[in-house]
C-alpha cells in the first residue's frame, strides 16, 4: 500500500519495544529528495577567506583560521572560535568584525587553547578550554560573565578504577554545563601489524561530580604498525556523539552499522534508531591517494611501508555508515552519511527517530543548524584558507505527491 501524500510505502518505519527501549527501524524516508527541504545554492554570506595577495593586511578576516566552532546569534551575527589566534570573533553578516575577545594566557577571560564553542539561550557564548581547562561564559560584546574550572581530582575519583581511567579531556559539553568524558581501558593493548579500534566508554559528570555511564563503544580505527609507518587510515570508523533537543537527549553511534542510540542525560537508553538496507560507500584508490597527498604536505611519510602493511592486512573497503552526528535548534537529529572535502550528505531524523529525508550540503563541516540557516566551514584545498559560510535552509512543508 502506498501513501498518496508522500509517495512512499505506507509503513516506511517499523516500531517495536524491548525492555522499555523503543527500536525504530527506518526502511524509507518520510519525504524523498524531490519533496524534502532544500538548501540555497549560494551562501547568504561568507566570513573569512583572507589572502595576502588580494586583501589588506588589516582585514579582520585573516583572524579566521583553525576554526573550532561557529554559531549564529539571535540577531544574525556569527560567533567564531578561532583557535589559531585563541580568540572568539563576532562578525556582522556584512563581514565586519563586531567584537574580538579572549586571547592566549592565564588571566580572566583568556584561554590556554580553546577547543569548543557553545551558544546558549540568551546569546551566552561559552568557550571550553583544552583538556579539563576552564569554562568561560561571555556576552556577545566580550564581557566575561562567569568562569569556572573543572575539578580534575573529582573527575578521576568518579571514573577511575583498576581497569579504567578517564581520557585527556571533555568529550562532549552539554547545555546545562555538565559534560561527557571518555573512559579508556588500562589493559587494552593492540596487536602489532593490525587494524584496531580503541575501546571507549563514556560517562556524564554531573554538577556534583557524580558519574553516569553511557556504556562501552568502539573508538577510532587505527593501524598499529612499526614506525615510521603512519598509523592513521583514510575514512576511519569511530564513535560519534551529539546532544540536543528538549528534553535533552544524548546520541551515540559506533559508526558502523547505521545505528544511533538515544539516551537521557543520565545515561538511560530510550531509543535505538536504525536505517535498514544502507548501501556502503566504497573507498576508491583515488581517494586514498588524495589522502596520502594531504598528509605528505604536512610531514614526511613512509608510504611504501604503509602499502606493505595494507597488503598484509587489507583495510576496510567502505566508509563508515555513520560519519557524524549533530542536532539542530528544532530538536532533530542529523546523521552524516558522507563527509567529503567540499560537500556532505546528511539524513535528518525527528526526535522520535523517524527518518524525515536526506540533504546534500555544500559544506564538508557543519558547526550549527538552525531553523532557517546552516553554519559551516569550508577550506580551500590549495591554500588551506578557511571560510565560515552561512546557507539558507528551507523547511517549508513539502508538497504532497499526486495520485
Amino acid at each position: 500500500m502506498w501513501s498518496a501524500r508522500r509517495g512512499r510505502p505506507a509503513t516506511p518505519v517499523t516500531l517495536r519495544d524491548s525492555a522499555d527501549i523503543r527500536i525504530v527501524e527506518n526502511h524509507a524516508p518520510e519525504w524523498d529528495s524531490a519533496h524534502f527541504w532544500t538548501v540555497g545554492r549560494e551562501p547568504e554570506f561568507v566570513i573569512g577567506g583572507y589572502s595576502a595577495g588580494s586583501q589588506a593586511v588589516d582585514d579582520p578576516s585573516h583572524l579566521v583560521w583553525r576554526v573550532g566552532g561557529a554559531a549564529l546569534l539571535s540577531d544574525g551575527r556569527v560567533a567564531v572560535l578561532a583557535r589559531g589566534v585563541a580568540r572568539v570573533l563576532v562578525f556582522e553578516a556584512s563581514g565586519a568584525l563586531a567584537a574580538s575577545f579572549g586571547g592566549k594566557g592565564q588571566g580572566p577571560g583568556e584561554f590556554s587553547y580553546p577547543v569548543r564553542l557553545q551558544v546558549l539561550p540568551g546569546d551566552t557564548i561559552v568557550v571550553w578550554d583544552r583538556m579539563y581547562g576552564r569554562i568561560s561564559h561571555f556576552d556577545p560584546s566580550g564581557t566575561l560573565l562567569r568562569e569556572r574550572s573543572i575539578d580534575l581530582g573529582a573527575v578521576f575519583a568518579a571514573t577511575r578504577t583498576v581497569d579504567q581511567r578517564p581520557g585527556e579531556g571533555v568529550a562532549l559539553p552539554l547545555p546545562d554545563g555538565t559534560f561527557l568524558v571518555e573512559v579508556n581501558r588500562t589493559d587494552f593493548r593492540p596487536i602489532l601489524d593490525t587494524h584496531y579500534r580503541v575501546p571507549a566508554g563514556y560517562a556524564r559528570i554531573d554538577s556534583a561530580y557524580g558519574a553516569q555511564s553511557f556504556g562501552w563503544w568502539d573508538g577510532q580505527e587505527f593501524l598499529f604498525a612499526p614506525l615510521p609507518v603512519p598509523y592513521l587510515l583514510p575514512f576511519p570508523t569511530e564513535t560519534v556523539l551529539a546532544a540536543g533537543g528538549s528534553p535533552l537527549s544524548v546520541y551515540i553511534s559506533n559508526g558502523d552499522p547505521y545505528e544511533v542510540h538515544q539516551f537521557s542525560p543520565r545515561g538511560i537508553l530510550r531509543r535505538i534508531i536504525r536505517r535498514t538496507e544502507v548501501e556502503p560507500i566504497p573507498i576508491t584508490s583515488a581517494e586514498v591517494e588524495a589522502w596520502k597527498a594531504r598528509l605528505s604536505g604536512r610531514q614526511r611519510m613512509d608510504w611504501e611501508g604503509w602499502d606493505r602493511v595494507m597488503a598484509r592486512n587489507p583495510p576496510r573497503p567502505y566508509r563508515p555508515r555513520v560519519a557524524g552526528l549533530l542536532t539542530d535548534t528544532e530538536g532533530n537529529l542529523w546523521v552524516a552519511n558522507r563527509l567529503d572535502t567540499s560537500t556532505s550528505e546528511w539524513s535528518v531524523f525527528d526526535s522520535e527517530g523517524r527518518w524525515l529525508g536526506t540533504l546534500d550540503l555544500p559544506l564538508p563541516r557543519i558547526t550549527w543548524l538552525g531553523r532557517d540557516l546552516i553554519v559551516g566551514v569550508q577550506r580551500d584545498p590549495d591554500t588551506d584558507v578557511e571560510t565560515v559560510e552561512v546557507y539558507r535552509l528551507n523547511r517549508a512543508e513539502p508538497r504532497s505527491h499526486e495520485m
